[in-house]
């Protein structure tokens, strides 16, 4: 790649760059309390994470749409994320948590005494909260991701939201506290967004069936089902149907 097309790259991630405001009110808040210091270097360790997510991404040619930077950390939002390849999808979910292996060895080399024994306390509570099977977490993804590839699109979906909330609720249980209010809302916030997005996101995909151009392997089913990553056919009244002839059915279905 050459330096231009580097350079473009780089004013292009940097236009799609956005700050929550209440990122801006955190920084204050710690600048006035002394402990901006800590408060970057937790802030730093999430956006790395974030990062090693938009390499990934940008490996595999996602189109980005933006890179929020929040009061705790950064979301990186993919227009086509969940219309790709499964594995290249968990490969983008994965990067973050591999992520703080590196992170590890950087914290040995840079750091050192009491500084040191914090980056290494946030790192590991940054890797472990993330891999939470809770939506939009690392875990609650690539546990959506994993359900796709075993079972009906609609039924993995739902399941993922079931388990989030569940989990959800035994981590309010369990982790209440004045400095993790905002955290626990922005969860309870991006469930309900996750509730409304299963049935767009549903309507959006089988509109979409008929224009996937890939090398699914093909698999038959006997009952109203979809299967990502699969080119699906049904057996129906002894007639096998393609999944683009199921398309309406499939999309009478989402609601039921």
């Amino acid at each position: 790649m050459n330096r231009k097309l580097i350079i473009q790259h780089l004013k292009n991630l940097y236009l799609k760059v956005s700050i929550h405001p209440l990122t801006l009110l955190y920084f204050v808040f710690a600048w006035l309390g002394g402990y901006l210091k800590w408060y970057l270097s937790t802030l730093g360790i999430v956006c790395l994470h974030e990062i090693c997510h938009l390499l990934m991404a940008y490996y595999f040619h996602f189109q980005i749409q933006k890179i929020e930077i929040l009061p705790f950390g950064a979301y990186l939002y993919l227009e086509d994320f969940y219309y790709r390849s499964i594995w290249k999808e968990m490969c983008v979910v994965l990067a973050g948590p591999i992520s703080h292996l590196f992170i590890y060895f950087a914290i040995q080399i840079i750091s050192f005494g009491i500084y040191q024994q914090f980056l290494m306390t946030m790192n590991m509570f940054v890797f472990a909260f993330n891999l939470l099977p809770i939506y939009p977490l690392d875990g609650g993804r690539f546990m959506s991701l994993l359900l796709q590839s075993i079972m009906d699109l609609k039924k993995a979906l739902l399941t993922t939201l079931k388990i989030s909330i569940f989990v959800y609720c035994l981590l309010l249980l369990f982790y209440l506290q004045t400095n993790t209010l905002i955290i626990i809302g922005y969860l309870l916030y991006q469930l309900i967004c996750y509730y409304r997005f299963i049935y767009i996101y549903l309507r959006n995909y089988y509109g979409r069936i008929p224009s996937f151009l890939d090398d699914r392997p093909p698999i038959i089913h006997q009952r109203l089902i979809y299967r990502r990553g699969y080119h699906n056919y049904y057996l129906i009244e002894e007639k096998l149907k393609d999944e683009k002839e199921m398309v309406g059915i499939l999309l009478k279905s989402i609601k039921k």
